[in-house]
């Protein structure tokens, strides 16, 4: 197949996943963040919307296409909530055929983990959709999880093994975080290959990216609409000079970091570029509640949404300071 065709393919793919977001389902899946706790960690409609969710972007392929970097920036945009990204680089990690289509959570730190008769304990947090996964990759990227000192030493276990534990997290996106207990789990598979590490969390870092870019993307969309709505003395507030300067940089700066994102070579630097789409997802969902005010901060107004979801997501895969010091590190 030639380059034309993949990107041709690519991008009709990509059509497919924008259509299925289209009309109800792009704010039922956002307002996912800001559902009430119930004593079992989720509520019914929740689970049912993300296993919907799931099953259709599977349906339509989201785990074969080759536009997974634009898929992730639009799902940033709809700021889904669900295992796919993790299930990506999972796949990436041990195969299609250890992992099929079943969803799978990182469950990676810099923790240490223990091993007896091919059986791990560890203790995980932050682990998100713990509670809908099948699969978890559990290891540790620093000596904790190392195997000879040739690379991080990863396991593959099932979720639903009894010695597996999960109590979700109160954190601030009031998303699915969890706390995960491994207490002598069983493997079904093994990896301890670093280069296959390497190019699986450079992967990552560039799908992660995308996310924040897309989340961005949405959360400066809400803004504009409110500045072209809101009217002061007369005019709407993003006439006036000052809010329109602020808008027009934020949106030369998601453009910049969009094409760092989408460059063919955004893995070579994908530490750097997951710092910067970070801290623009931090500014821009920053300036978009004070744009909105004290409106913002309403249950009803997305504004507050696209910023408790941007703490989360922002440090998921490293804090902005750390990426930039591995960035340096690996020149």
């Amino acid at each position: 197949m030639t380059t034309t065709e993949t990107t041709q393919e690519s991008r009709d793919d990509i059509t497919a996943f924008a259509d299925f977001f289209e009309g109800d389902l792009a704010p039922l899946v956002r307002r996912m963040t800001d559902r009430p706790r119930v004593e079992d960690g989720d509520d019914d409609d929740g689970r049912e919307t993300r296993a919907m969710v799931w099953e259709g972007l599977v349906g339509l392929g989201a785990l074969r296409t080759s536009g997974t970097v634009r898929l992730a920036e639009l799902l940033g945009s709809v700021l889904y909530q669900g295992p796919l990204l993790d299930t990506l680089t999972a796949r990436e990690l041990f195969g299609d055929d250890a992992v099929g289509q079943a969803p799978v959570a990182l469950a990676i730190a810099d923790e240490p983990w223990s091993e007896k008769d091919g059986a791990i304990t560890a203790r995980r947090n932050f682990v998100g959709f713990a509670a809908e996964v099948d699969h978890f990759v559990v290891g540790a990227t620093g000596d904790g999880g190392t195997d000879g000192g040739q690379g991080p030493r990863l396991a593959l276990v099932r979720a639903d093994h009894p010695s597996v534990t999960t109590r979700r997290h109160e954190e601030t996106s009031r998303g699915e975080a969890y706390r995960v207990e491994f207490e002598g789990t069983p493997a079904t598979a093994w990896d301890g290959s670093r280069d296959r590490w390497e190019t699986a969390l450079a992967g990552a870092r560039v799908r992660q990216a995308a996310y924040l870019v897309g989340l961005a993307q949405a959360a400066l969309d809400h803004a504009v609409e409110h500045a072209k709505a809101r009217r002061q003395f007369g005019r709407p507030i993003g006439k006036f000079q000052a809010l329109a300067f602020r808008l027009s940089e934020m949106s030369m700066r998601l453009d910049a970091t969009r094409l760092l994102v989408h460059d063919r070579d955004a893995a070579a630097h994908a530490a750097a570029n997951l710092a910067e789409a970070s801290d623009l997802a931090r500014t821009v969902t920053t300036r978009t509640m004070q744009i909105h005010g004290a409106a913002g901060m309403c249950s009803d107004n997305d504004a507050q949404l696209y910023y408790r979801w941007a703490a989360a997501e922002s440090v998921r895969l490293g804090t902005p300071s750390r990426l930039r010091r591995e960035g340096r590190e690996t020149r």
